[in-house]
């Protein structure tokens, strides 16, 4: 830039033309100033649109994590509900004169089955914006509170459900004698036991398939399955309440999301 101006006033005093060459030299560090300015401008809005792009892949991301969500609480609830099916069936079963073993032992152990099996929500994307200062990156700040606010509710929820669940497990594992309240008929013919045990094993086992629940085991049994009935109910109410927050925040993500809006606009 002296250097520029050393020229201007060499060529002044050479020429003795100063207003000529003022003229020239105050075009040029004008055409300057703007070809800064412009260069400016254009490196602000090449990085606005990284920016933006950016953003529509976050919310394209955290979609797609709440989809996942949504189908593994549908699985969960279908546990739930077969499960509730078979604490029923137990009830049924203990309603009647006679209960037999191997019947009563499966449908306890179906009542139970995978029942502390609890929702675990996908947040690696939110886990990712909050990691560094890509949380800013978010413009619109109700995502960033719905966000917050589904996954402190679904934390809420998952606390009931692990204890209804571990309650239902310990009551199932408090019984000491698997021979009285039907567990062993109703297990030996699975997978595990016929491979893990040797045939003379297997064969010398003191099965009594067609046998009967003694009354004093009939009726801790009634009140295990009662127990069972309320707890997948519970379990089934509490992941309902989860989905209603999954679609709370997939129709929100769903107006962000560029991939989504473009297929909402094919249909």
């Amino acid at each position: 830039m002296l250097k520029f101006f050393r020229h201007i006033r060499k060529k002044l005093a050479d020429d003795n033309k100063p207003l000529k060459y003022l003229r020239y030299a105050l075009g040029e560090i004008v055409l300057v100033v703007v070809g800064i300015l412009i260069a400016l401008q254009i490196n602000t809005w090449n990085e606005q649109q990284k920016q933006n792009k950016l953003e529509k892949e976050y919310y394209c991301r955290l979609l797609e994590d709440v989809m996942q969500d949504r189908e593994q609480v549908t699985n969960l609830i279908a546990q739930s509900e077969a499960r509730l099916k078979a604490s029923n069936q137990a009830v049924r079963l203990l309603q009647k004169e006679k209960t037999r073993k191997e019947e009563i032992g499966t449908q306890i152990s179906l009542s139970i089955r995978a029942i502390y099996s609890d929702f675990k929500p996908n947040n690696s994307a939110f886990e990712d914006l909050k990691s560094g200062a890509n949380l800013n990156i978010i413009r619109d700040k109700n995502v960033i509170r719905a966000l917050n606010n589904y996954f402190n509710k679904v934390e809420g929820f998952i606390s009931i459900i692990k204890v209804n669940g571990e309650n239902a497990v310990a009551i199932n594992f408090s019984h000491r004698d698997n021979f009285a309240n039907g567990w062993v008929e109703a297990y030996m013919g699975r997978d595990r036991f016929l491979k893990g045990m040797e045939e003379d094993v297997y064969a010398a086992m003191p099965l009594d398939k067609e046998g009967i629940i003694a009354e004093d085991m009939k009726k801790r049994l009634y009140n295990d399955a009662l127990y069972y009935i309320s707890s997948n109910a519970r379990q089934i109410e509490l992941y309902n309440f989860i989905k209603n927050e999954i679609d709370v925040l997939t129709r929100l993500l769903q107006t962000k999301c560029p991939v989504m809006n473009n297929k909402t606009g094919d249909d």
